[in-house]
Formats: C-alpha cells, sequence, structure tokens
C-alpha cells in the first residue's frame, strides 16, 4: 500500500487540537486547524505560527483564515499575507498591527476552509481525516477508533483506542493494509506481540 498518506504540499498533512472533529466555519463549512500562533515577530505585528505540516504552502492561497481561541471561539480573519521563516509562518492578520495585538494571539489555532486544501490523487488522504476511523484487524475483528495520527521521524504512527487501552501502529505498509474512507474504516496488521 505504497504512497498512501497524502501530503500537504510535499510533507505530511498535520492537523490537530481537541476540537478536530467539530470545527466548522459561522457559514457551517468544514475547518482544518493549520497551525498554532505561537508569538510575534517584529514592530508591525506579524504573528508566528507553528504549522502542523511544514512543508504546507496552503497559507500562501488563502485570503481569509479563522483563528480559534482555547474556549473554541472563532474568529474570521483577512489574511493580509503569510511568508514562511524558517520552520515557522509570519502572518499579517486582520487588523493586528502591533506586536501587543498578535501577542494577544497566543496560543490560538489557525484554520482554513477544508475546500482549500489541494486536491488529492485517488487513493490520497490527509490525516486529519483518519481521526475517528475504525481499525480493524486482518480477520475484521475491531481493534478500536483512530484518536490522533503522531508524526515522527521515520512515519506517521496511528493513535488507536478502545475504551481504556491505547495502540500505537505505525502506518508503514506491513502494517496498514486498507484505508478506506468511504467505510471509514482501516485495516491493520500488527506483528505479533503489538497489542500485548
Amino acid at each position: 500500500m505504497s504512497g498512501f498518506r497524502a501530503p500537504v504540499g510535499r510533507g505530511r498533512s498535520r492537523t490537530r487540537g481537541p476540537y478536530l472533529d467539530s470545527v466548522v466555519a459561522p457559514d457551517g463549512e468544514r475547518l482544518v486547524i493549520v497551525g498554532e500562533l505561537t508569538g510575534v515577530h517584529g514592530i508591525r505585528g506579524e504573528a508566528r505560527l507553528r504549522p502542523f505540516n511544514t512543508e504546507s504552502a496552503v497559507l500562501a492561497n488563502v485570503s481569509e483564515v479563522f483563528v480559534i481561541g482555547s474556549a473554541g471561539q472563532i474568529r474570521v480573519m483577512t489574511l493580509r499575507s503569510a511568508r514562511p521563516h524558517g520552520a515557522a509562518w509570519l502572518l499579517s492578520l486582520g487588523d493586528v498591527s502591533t506586536p501587543e495585538a498578535a501577542r494577544a494571539l497566543a496560543r490560538s489555532h489557525v484554520a482554513v476552509r477544508e475546500r482549500e486544501l489541494p486536491r488529492l490523487q485517488a487513493g490520497q488522504f490527509y490525516c486529519y481525516q483518519l481521526i475517528g476511523l475504525e481499525v480493524v484487524d486482518g480477520s475484521g475483528e475491531r481493534v478500536g477508533r483512530v484518536a490522533d495520527v503522531l508524526a515522527t521521524a521515520a512515519n506517521d504512527v496511528l493513535v488507536i483506542q478502545d475504551g481504556g487501552r491505547e495502540r500505537l501502529v505505525p502506518m508503514i505498509d506491513r502494517m496498514v493494509s486498507d484505508v478506506d474512507l468511504e467505510a471509514r474504516r482501516i485495516v491493520v496488521h500488527p506483528i505479533a506481540g503489538l497489542f500485548e
């Protein structure tokens, strides 16, 4: 099943946040969280964003973002400019023009409309689409549901929860044989002892 993980740009699709499954725009359209505001850059009020996918350029192609506060409040903001800066992105947002105003947004998440993500080829998917999918083994026995997808240096790792149990399954060809978004199911083939 090589090539099954889809990138944003060339890298992993990273979307995280405690309210990932329920984030919608005020007009009801689904949002995808792309990073977290971490601080300020310069004296003009640019906000520093830690992207969940450092290789994604989606912010360079949108004119509006959604800033989501820690309590889940959503603020629609014009994205005047966005530029990469090392591993971060620098954003010029709406009426934010001072370091103090940008600092007030720290720890907020930034989201874009799902439809603004780059289109994928058949058989590809974004990691956020795996959250909530049922996981079964090769014989069809239920393993649990995907709670998160962790990025590691070697490969992504599925975090599978079943009641109080948490299992980690590397997303490599010999362990994950099928991802069916329509059926909302992933088939895994754990090595002996992995789930004990």
